[in-house]
């Protein structure tokens, strides 16, 4: 029998568990992870956007030569998606502005993302280069 303990109780018995301070180092190394990946994912995001608004200008590149290879012109046009544009016939994303400007024989297109990194992407029919700025 222990000194001080009562005949008949049961002996103590030891409490396992985690105490407050190693509870909290947890909580803020998840919270510190957290606040990483979220970073990250919002530049992936907007990766995407900027992405989509690529896209879309190469398909209005594709759209305007198919167009002048039928008719032997060049159109200008102007789209916020999402939109679908008939002459030439193409759609734009969501959150895509898409500019482009015909001239006799060439012309010049533009395309960028509302949730994008704010890049805006250009193409030149004259070179046939696609730029970023």
């Amino acid at each position: 029998m222990i000194t001080g303990q009562r005949a008949g109780s049961p002996p103590a018995r030891s409490q396992a568990g985690f105490t407050l301070v190693e509870l909290l180092v947890v909580v803020a190394i998840i919270g510190i992870l957290a606040a990483i990946a979220m970073q990250a994912m919002s530049r992936y995001r907007a990766q995407a956007y900027d992405a989509a608004a690529i896209h879309d200008l190469a398909n209005a590149v594709k759209a305007e030569e198919a167009y002048y290879a039928t008719n032997q012109l060049y159109v200008s046009f102007s789209a916020s998606g999402p939109a679908n544009i008939t002459t030439p016939p193409m759609a734009v994303s969501g959150t895509v502005t898409l500019q482009m400007v015909a001239a006799t024989d060439s012309y010049n297109g533009t395309a960028t993302s509302s949730r994008g990194s704010g890049k805006v992407y250009s193409y030149d029919s004259v070179s046939k280069t696609f730029v970023s700025n």
